[in-house]
């Protein structure tokens, strides 16, 4: 194959090689559409897209569909090179942007908090998108997903370390509060 090869002959191709895709730099064009230089610009819906695609044919269709707007035909078209190297890129992107949500402050959980059964309150995808609405004031869960990844992410990580101020600015308190029932007991 050369640098003219299509996505749909290169795919065709493929099917029969046992190909598997791998992390690749950010191309600047595919099928005559300028990539973005990051995916901060992606919705909460195309986040969750993209991170339910499998490496399948069509999971490498849609990556291009959801990014960049191509449809099925225009990236078939497309420069295989190009195409191959936008889903290995988005492909890293999106688990870069996955890890960074598992990274966000968490309750540290006391032992009432766990007899009561507070782990069991951990709703995933939905849980978060019900948590953003219910914060926001949005009526209808379908409206977060229109919502940037990134406004989102940056809501949970403010409320997070707020939670973790809160919970150690009442430490500190209770704390001073025993020392002064302490020293008022002598």
């Amino acid at each position: 194959m050369d640098i003219n090869t299509t996505f749909g002959e290169w795919l065709f191709l493929a099917t029969f090689t046992g190909r598997k895709m791998e992390r690749h730099t950010r191309p600047d064009m595919v099928g005559g559409v300028a990539v973005p230089e990051n995916l901060n610009g992606l919705t909460m819906g195309q986040l969750i897209d993209l991170s339910e695609l499998r490496d399948e044919a069509d999971s490498l269709y849609r990556i291009a569909e959801i990014v960049l707007g191509l449809g099925r035909e225009e990236t078939a078209k497309a420069r295989a090179v190009d195409v191959v190297r936008l889903v290995g890129w988005v492909t890293g992107e999106v688990e870069k942007i996955n890890k960074l949500f598992e990274k966000l402050p968490r309750e540290r959980l006391s032992d009432n908090e766990r007899k009561a059964g507070a782990e069991k309150l951990r709703f995933g995808l939905f849980g978060m998108l019900d948590w953003y609405a219910r914060r926001m004031g949005i009526k209808d869960h379908d409206e977060v997903l229109g919502v940037p990844w990134a406004r989102l992410y940056k809501c949970m990580e403010m409320d997070g370390l707020q939670r973790e101020y809160e919970r150690r600015l009442g430490e500190i308190t209770r704390q001073e509060l025993e020392r002064n029932n302490r020293r008022i007991r002598r």
